[in-house]
């Protein structure tokens, strides 16, 4: 039953997404204006809405949710040395991960990127314009979430074993990715790439609104609710 309900929400997004506004907003107009009894409840409920997106695009809110992510195992960098393989996974926050890729590259000289997702060609098409020959870099479509890509490399591990690899993935899902690698490949080196854009950290712009606020806090409370559903689901013990 749970299963069916996400899959009919996951679209919508979380709060602080467009959708999840857009749908949001439907419902107030229609408690607003569509029938007499309701339009005391349809003001107060577009009051709040707007309201909860002007806090959600404040920095220091985006910072506080993203803060409480921190997993039992934190992101690395592995020691110096070559890499046999860099293993991306695809998501949100594509630039940040194609820039700790290339500074990965040109440090370890894998021999092969492999970019893990359902839609890799953005990754597969920026990671050459940045020096990786496109001769190296592999795809693998059939791994469409997170739990996929965990089980590529744990697969892969497992049939070379000597192969020194590193993950690569949003610092936002550095957690939920840790859980997984815990029980799976708990000797992988996981990297988390910073967010496309970071919010300010200090200072008064901390109070200023802003829209990459807005979508850290957006994507750090679906971190949230995927990390809640994974321990629901058993796969994640945290």
């Amino acid at each position: 039953m749970i299963d069916t309900v996400l899959s009919i929400v996951k679209p919508i997004d979380a709060p602080g997404s467009i959708p999840f506004f857009l749908l949001a907003l439907a419902v107030g107009l229609v408690l607003r204006f569509g029938w007499r009894q309701t339009r005391r409840i349809g003001r107060n409920w577009l009051v709040g809405l707007v309201a909860g997106y002007g806090i959600l695009a404040l920095p220091l809110v985006a910072n506080g949710i993203a803060g409480g992510l921190a997993g039992p195992r934190l992101a690395a960098t592995p020691k110096r040395g070559p890499l046999d393989a860099l293993v991306v996974f695809d998501g949100d926050n594509r630039r940040g991960r194609v820039r700790t890729a290339l500074e990965l590259w040109q440090r370890s000289h894998p021999q092969v990127v492999w970019i893990l997702g359902g839609e890799p060609e953005w990754l597969r098409d920026e990671l050459p314009l940045g020096g990786v020959p496109a001769s190296m870099i592999r795809i693998d479509q059939s791994t469409t979430n997170t739990r996929d890509q965990a089980n590529w490399v744990m697969r892969y591990h497992t049939d070379d074993p000597q192969s020194r690899l590193a993950i690569i993935v949003s610092r936002l899902q550095t957690s939920r990715v840790a859980g997984l690698l815990a029980r799976l490949t708990p000797q992988v080196p996981l990297i988390g790439a910073p967010i496309d854009d970071e919010p300010p950290t200090r200072g008064a712009r901390l109070f200023v609104p802003t829209y990459i606020a807005l979508r850290v806090s957006r994507d750090a409370l679906y971190e949230h609710a995927a990390l809640a559903y994974y321990r629901y689901r058993g796969w994640i013990v945290q």
